[in-house]
């Protein structure tokens, strides 16, 4: 499958809100989001669509579980 890369400009208040809302999604998801993956959240609420299989962000982490893992 192949992806599309948007690039989206913000206010510096709408990046604060973007990364507050990483902060407190924490709880719920076990880690930090990306700033993707909670505009995929967004997105996908506001549209009204599951992103389940579609969107997943690919990436790999160097975060502390997969550190942990080594």
């Amino acid at each position: 499958m192949t992806r599309a890369q948007l690039n989206l400009r913000v206010s510096e208040q709408l990046e604060r809100a973007i990364d507050e809302k990483r902060i407190e999604l924490r709880a719920s998801l076990g880690s930090i989001p990306s700033r993707s993956e909670v505009l995929r959240l967004a997105l996908a609420a506001y549209l009204g669509m599951s992103l389940d299989d579609t969107e997943v962000d690919r990436r790999s982490t160097t975060g502390p579980a997969k550190r942990k893992a080594r």
